[in-house]
């Protein structure tokens, strides 16, 4: 019989939990009135109207994706950036979906319209990315975790994380969260990280909040500077003195210029983007291309800035932002301007996300002060003690979720759930989190970890976090089959349940969700 490793259960895991996404939405949108919420909703193409019973047949399975934010997404990739109010949501995601629809529309121009082919292009460009975002978080949590029950769990919750249908409908999370894991990914494996910062290069030109990750690129350096620093040191002891400043100097230069290219890489998408917005946006009056008539008939109805009208008004702010300027306009973000009594469901809706952040970092500083003081950067080996028979590594944890290479995903999950909190709409919290922060997953997994271990009986006890009659299944697994048995693994369990299902069921019927 065939047995199935963890890495092919967490696949199919994966799998059976989009497909479970795509079939809830439908009958969710099917089954209940949309409702009438004042949003963005891109308009008809009059001349893609009447459309065919296999254009229906398509709105009917995958309609319900196309829900709040999802529409920009898709007005953008079917007419590119038509109006202002489009500039805040960047070009990667709808440029990868517009590709793939050239690809797979030839044949299916006969019978579908364009924008059906691009709803299509969408919804398999999130599957895909989705299952090997999974297998990549996986091997992530394998190598910084360093414990194989733990990284297992993780992947498992993963895939029914609490902003699953985002990770389906037409948003760019599934692509932020497969180039963030994957760049994390090459730089715990591999020794130079100018790749990674490429990929973290990517992610930023896919959401804004990939600018944040610039912070793994200056952590990476002032790790690689530690470590040049203390070999140097070392290896000019045993040859001769060498001055303790032309040792600094040394290692500043040797750091210097790979953290500058890594920072521009991370940065340079997103000022390439904003510099295109300039130039779109920013020039005279009837300079730029006409709009077709039904878009143009919907951004005057709307009261909305095209390009065709001349210089918008960010032209002339120093440094004149495009991003900055229309997250102020339409969506008022700003500091603490989101805290109003009305808003008060929307913070309880972030609230569950917002304390698992906030209970790992104290926990994870209140267990390993000493990992915190030191940045989570080890000493090396060679450093401690006085003499040889003295030096012993670094009472460091190595494994599980107190391991000292947790730090840094610790401090970027605090930082960025602070910005959520304090100065966007807090109840995009969960979503943003759950693309962008591992450390989330690798918490509850621990909160769950005492309740999976191996059952001794007629099975012989092994570390593998699966029965072997498990093994031949690919899509059984204990983390779901079994009820946890300690309080914290069920509110953790059922948590991640009821927003996989809640937030399909909310969301497809254009309800508030994260």
């Amino acid at each position: 019989m065939k047995t199935y490793t963890l890495r092919e259960k967490v696949k199919g895991v994966a799998v059976a939990s989009r497909a479970a996404v795509l079939a809830l939405q439908m009958v969710s949108n099917l089954m209940l009135p949309d409702h009438q919420a004042d949003a963005f909703v891109s308009p008809e193409d009059p001349a893609e109207l009447p459309m065919s019973l296999a254009d229906q047949v398509v709105r009917w399975v995958l309609g319900g994706f196309v829900r709040w934010d999802a529409h920009y997404f898709m007005h953008i990739a079917q007419y590119g950036y038509t109006h202002e109010n489009t500039l805040a949501f960047f070009p990667l995601f709808p440029l990868l979906v517009r590709c793939v629809a050239a690809v797979i529309g030839v044949p299916l121009l006969y019978f579908l319209n364009y924008y059906s082919i691009l709803l299509i292009s969408a919804v398999f460009v999130n599957f895909i990315l989705f299952v090997q975002t999974a297998i990549v978080f996986h091997k992530l949590s394998e190598n910084v975790l360093k414990d194989e029950a733990l990284a297992y769990h993780a992947a498992l919750l993963f895939c029914i994380n609490p902003a699953s249908v985002f990770f389906s409908a037409p948003y760019s999370e599934g692509l932020f969260a497969f180039l963030t894991f994957s760049a994390l990914l090459f730089n715990e494996t591999h020794s130079s990280s100018s790749f990674g910062a490429a990929v973290f290069g990517l992610a930023s030109s896919a959401r804004s909040n990939g600018l944040v990750n610039v912070g793994f690129v200056l952590y990476r350096k002032l790790q690689d500077c530690s470590n040049y620093f203390y070999r140097i040191r070392n290896a000019t002891t045993e040859s001769g003195q060498l001055s303790l400043i032309l040792v600094v100097l040394l290692t500043i230069n040797y750091t210097l210029i790979p953290l500058f290219l890594g920072c521009f890489a991370v940065v340079l998408p997103f000022a390439v983007f904003q510099i295109w917005c300039y130039m779109t946006y920013c020039k005279e009056e009837g300079k730029a291309p006409l709009l077709p008539p039904h878009l143009e008939m919907f951004v005057r109805a709307n009261f909305l800035h095209s390009p065709d009208l001349g210089e918008a008004d960010w032209c002339f702010n120093f440094p004149p932002l495009a991003y900055s300027h229309v997250q102020d306009k339409y969506w008022d973000v700003g500091f603490l301007r989101y805290y109003e009594f009305r808003q008060v469901p929307n913070f309880m809706l972030a609230l569950p996300m917002v304390m698992m952040v906030i209970c790992h970092a104290a926990l994870y500083m209140v267990d390993n002060p000493q990992i915190c003081w030191g940045l989570g950067i080890p000493v090396p080996a060679s450093e401690h003690g006085t003499g040889e028979k003295d030096k012993q590594p670094l009472p460091w944890p190595e494994k599980g979720i107190n391991s000292w290479r947790v730090f840094i995903y610790t401090a970027h999950s605090l930082c960025l759930c602070a910005f959520c909190v304090l100065c966007i709409h807090v109840q995009v919290t969960t979503r943003l989190l759950c693309s962008s922060c591992p450390v989330v997953y690798w918490f509850a997994a621990h909160l769950l970890s005492d309740t999976r271990k191996p059952k001794v009986g007629k099975e012989k006890a092994s570390s593998c976090p699966e029965t072997q009659a498990n093994l031949t299944k690919r899509y059984k697994v204990a983390l779901f089959s079994e009820c946890p048995k300690s309080f914290w693994g069920q509110v953790v369990l059922s948590y991640f349940i009821l927003y996989f299902v809640m937030g399909i069921v909310l969301y497809s019927n254009f309800l508030p969700w994260t």
